[in-house]
This record gives C-alpha cells, sequence and structure tokens, in this order.
C-alpha cells in the first residue's frame, strides 16, 4: 500500500475499530432477566386524561410527577395488562396545574405510573396498583 493510501484509509479503520470497541462490551452478570426483577410496590397509577382548552383542543395529561428524563429524552412508566412497567418514551408540552401536556406517545386511558421512582425499571411486576379511583373511595 502506498502512503497516501494509508494515509486515507487510517481514519476510517480507526473509527471502526473504535466503534466495533464499544458493542458488546456489557457485563452479563450485571444486567437481570425479567424473572430476576423484585417486584415494586407503585404508590398510584392513574390513566392518561384529556382536557378541552379554550379552543376547543383537546390535549392529553399526565401528572408532572410521572415523567423522568434520561438525559434530552422523557418518559413515563406505563402499567402492562401483565402487570409488568415498561417504559414509553413521550413528547411533551407545556405544563398545566401540575399536569403536563403530552403531545405524543400515549393514548388516552393508558394507565402510568402517577408517581416515578429510580427503583423502578422495565420490566419489574407491580405488586400493588392503587388507582386514583380506588384513592376517591378510601
Amino acid at each position: 500500500m502506498s502512503v497516501d493510501i494509508k494515509k486515507k484509509f487510517f481514519p476510517f479503520l480507526l473509527a471502526i475499530s473504535l466503534f466495533f470497541a464499544g458493542c458488546g462490551n456489557h457485563d452479563p452478570e450485571s444486567i437481570k432477566s425479567r424473572s430476576q426483577l423484585s417486584p415494586v410496590a407503585v404508590v398510584s397509577v392513574v390513566a392518561v386524561r384529556s382536557a378541552v382548552e379554550a379552543g376547543g383542543d383537546e390535549v392529553l395529561l399526565v401528572p408532572a410527577s410521572a415523567i423522568f428524563r434520561k438525559g434530552e429524552l422523557t418518559a413515563v412508566f406505563v402499567v402492562g395488562a401483565d402487570n409488568r412497567l415498561s417504559v414509553r418514551w413521550i413528547s411533551t408540552g407545556r405544563s398545566m396545574q401540575g399536569d403536563v401536556v403530552v403531545l405524543g406517545g400515549l393514548d388516552k386511558g393508558e394507565p402510568v405510573v402517577g408517581v416515578s421512582a429510580p427503583a423502578f425499571v422495565e420490566g419489574v411486576t407491580v405488586i400493588k396498583r392503587v388507582t386514583a379511583e380506588d384513592q376517591t373511595h378510601e
């Protein structure tokens, strides 16, 4: 190989090797399967609700306490029919009296965790579901 070709391909080869060096570097012992996750108690599960604005437009709302961030991304935990938590990445708008307008990523009526906690991880089973309706009957 001539010197010119080596100079042209070296940055490319370096970039490729750095890319692959970062892939697959996970410690298999630290990654738990869903069956190894301890169930969690959830204080509240609320349904995504809608409200009609002054202009007649319908908006979806979730409590601000339900939202968590990972870097620049915004998410909530959705409780599935199997009582497992799943992360749902959402797009949000403005705040409205303790709630946040959801621009995308959720549908009306979906059950979300009302207060996010660091102990929550995707796939964990919810052992206690207290809904807003349950709290009003107490």
